[in-house]
């Protein structure tokens, strides 16, 4: 049942392999009679310029992928309305961010709406000009290069994919450094298959990786795949990262406060290919609120 309450669409014109839109032209059949409205935000300062004009009782729904998810969530804190709480209407590729809030359906989205419960979760701040704040992902190697790799509108077809899996798979990489509360992770002159800072659970895809993750704790993961064997097992099993505060085999794995972070080529932060760079990232606690579906074993345990 969806309230007596406004519904606010964001839309960016490159979500969903530039369809979001016409996605959520689907999706507005089902909401006739109610209060609904669609703006497109092609940057930042036009998300938070549609965000200064929400009224007090309209949700903001980020109609698209991670990206999306950012763009608004970035646009919402910069307004001073992080507790707002905000749904992902899944229209775009990965949707990762959606898989653990129950929002990894168009249904489930729907109903998040309607009667979800406001749940304050953390956020990743960095000091990256183009990126000041990740909610699920930051990463250099094999995950920035593949998504530099594949052209937008591609993800879904496997004849786009497959070249740049043969490209990119087979390499490890330099130029990477990752200090986590002090501690390198990464030795000079190390090559590495991947390294990344976690703060969700799942990929992208609904790819659960890291099982033991909280949305709320406070902390987040740190791993460094040195090699792509590692990396492609963590991907097909996952890996519980709460039995221990920390891994050194391979993969490497800490839980972290704060991080720096240096990439002398191109970052992937939330599924977007940044430029590369030296920069520092901090765990903010409850940085954000998300509207959460409350039906018992509709969420993922570990989100609940």
């Amino acid at each position: 049942m969806i309230p007596d309450r406004g519904i606010v669409f964001f839309v960016a014109p490159g979500a969903g392999s530039g369809r979001a839109l016409q996605r959520l032209n689907y999706v507005l059949p089902l909401l006739d009679g109610l209060r609904v409205r669609t703006v497109v935000a092609r940057s930042f300062g036009e998300a938070g310029d549609h965000v200064a004009k929400l009224a007090s009782d309209e949700i903001p729904v980020a109609a698209g992928g991670d990206g999306t998810v950012n763009l608004l969530a970035r646009a919402l804190r910069a307004a001073g309305k992080a507790d707002r709480g905000l749904v992902m209407m899944p229209l775009g590729t990965g949707n990762a961010f959606g898989y653990c809030f129950g929002h990894d359906s168009v249904p489930r989205a729907l109903l998040a709406i309607g009667r979800g419960t406001p749940l304050a979760i953390d956020v990743m701040t960095t000091t990256h000009p183009d990126f000041p704040l990740a909610l699920i992902s930051i990463s250099a190697g094999f995950e920035s290069r593949m998504l530099a790799s594949v052209p937008r509108g591609f993800w879904s077809q496997w004849v786009g994919l497959i070249p740049a899996l043969l490209r990119v798979a087979p390499r490890s990489w330099g130029g990477i450094g990752l200090t986590v509360d002090g501690e390198p992770l990464i030795e000079p002159g190390e090559r590495v298959y991947n390294a990344g800072l976690y703060n969700l659970p799942y990929y992208g895809f609904g790819r659960l990786m890291w099982p033991d993750a909280e949305p709320a704790d406070g902390v987040a993961e740190a791993v460094v795949c040195r090699s792509g064997r590692a990396y492609w097992r963590v991907l097909r099993r996952g890996l519980q990262t709460g039995k221990a505060q920390s891994g050194d085999g391979d993969p490497r794995w800490r839980r972290w406060r704060r991080a720096r972070f240096r990439a002398d080529r191109d970052v992937q932060i939330d599924g977007e290919v940044a430029a590369g760079g030296d920069f520092e990232v901090r765990v903010e606690p409850r940085g954000l609120t998300v509207l959460v579906e409350p039906r018992a074993g509709a969420m993922p345990p570990l989100c609940q």
